[in-house]
């Protein structure tokens, strides 16, 4: 009787330990009150079965997706409120919600955002605050002269989950009352801005002058600038292009032009892994259904999280029963808006054809 009473009693305090170290969690309870909506959370292997279950719901649910740890990188989706989210977010769900993204819904209105990135060893001169900085005053200039929106660097959040390889920002801008009508036409207004430096960026790949003599230029096919800012540079035929003569002035002058009309984006180019130039801004994030890295997370076998970037400059304002750290939260999910109140801005692709002169 006396071993089996210490058997117990041992068991017990096994339990005790356990659950001293690994608590449970609290579970989601909202009070009848309008910051605490209903519990909703439903799991979906599938994108489109979480979309359609969303047309269900009586509560404002979004799409989240959960990256799982594995090699093909699987995700599942989730459907919730953003008050149960940050709920259960800030409990610290290794398991689950440690590689959360938010899914961008096509055609929903959305914020202008923009995804940075780039190696460092390719590019040991870079300023990354600095380059950061001038993207933000450019974007402001062009917000102002396109739609004339007020807007400053105290109005963008600033996210970064840079490493020792690796530079990488998100940047969030969130001027009064300012929404794209979709993700698609915030697409449209970026590439429309950074034009001259695709421009830039070409020119300079264009014509390239022997070191040896500036009596011929070799001259190589028109480069192109893929979706996600990429300059993609064919080979040229350098036994064909011998025999070609050229003026290396006349190519020199077209050259500085290009460069001094366009010099002033140059910060926006930088090199890739492999030495090929392109821009820091990643242009291929404007898709339908994107899944935008969220505040807090990390990729998939990776234990770097998004945080606040030591120059951000934003500071939100706290509501009624959110902290500092929600607000944060609530202010870098992109399609966290209020439509009724904001007039949606059009990134048409008609505005490419003014690019010249922006």
């Amino acid at each position: 009787m006396k071993r089996k009473w210490e058997e117990r009693l041992r068991k017990v305090e096994e339990l005790a330990s356990h659950y001293e170290r690994n608590p449970l969690p609290a579970v989601y309870r909202p009070k009848l009150s309008p910051f605490e909506p209903s519990p909703v959370w439903k799991i979906f292997c599938r994108q489109a079965e979480a979309f359609s279950y969303v047309k269900t719901c009586k509560e404002d649910v979004h799409v989240f997706a959960l990256e799982k740890n594995t090699k093909n990188g699987q995700r599942f989706y989730l459907v919730t409120t953003y008050k149960e989210l940050w709920f259960y977010y800030i409990q610290g769900y290794k398991t689950s919600l440690m590689h959360c993204y938010e899914v961008i819904p096509e055609k929903d209105a959305c914020k202008l955002y923009f995804d940075l990135e780039f190696y460092k060893a390719a590019n040991p001169g870079a300023d990354c605050k600095s380059m950061v900085a001038k993207l933000i005053e450019l974007v402001s200039q062009k917000l102002k002269e396109l739609y004339d929106v007020n807007c400053s660097a105290k109005d963008v959040l600033n996210l970064d989950s840079s490493t020792d390889e690796k530079f990488s920002r998100h940047l969030i801008f969130l001027p009064h009352k300012t929404v794209f009508k979709d993700n698609i036409h915030v697409g449209n207004f970026v590439r429309t801005i950074l034009q001259p430096a695709i421009r830039l960026m070409e020119s300079n790949a264009a014509a390239v002058v022997p070191e040896e003599g500036a009596e011929r230029v070799f001259q190589c096919f028109s480069p192109t600038v893929e979706v996600d800012g990429s300059l993609t540079n064919p080979t040229a035929a350098e036994d064909a292009s011998k025999g070609w003569p050229a003026i290396a002035h006349q190519t020199k002058e077209v050259e500085t032009s290009n460069h001094g009309e366009n010099s002033e984006f140059s910060f926006l180019i930088v090199n890739d892994k492999e030495g090929d130039k392109q821009l820091f801004v990643d242009l291929g994030v404007y898709t339908k259904n994107r899944n935008l890295r969220m505040y807090k997370s990390s990729k998939a076998g990776k234990n770097v999280i998004l945080t606040i970037a030591e120059d951000n400059k934003f500071v939100p304002t706290c509501k009624e029963n959110v902290s500092l750290e929600e607000a944060y939260f609530l202010s870098s999910l992109v399609c966290n808006i209020r439509r009724k109140s904001c007039p949606l801005l059009h990134g048409q692709r008609k505005l490419r054809e003014g690019a010249a002169g922006l």
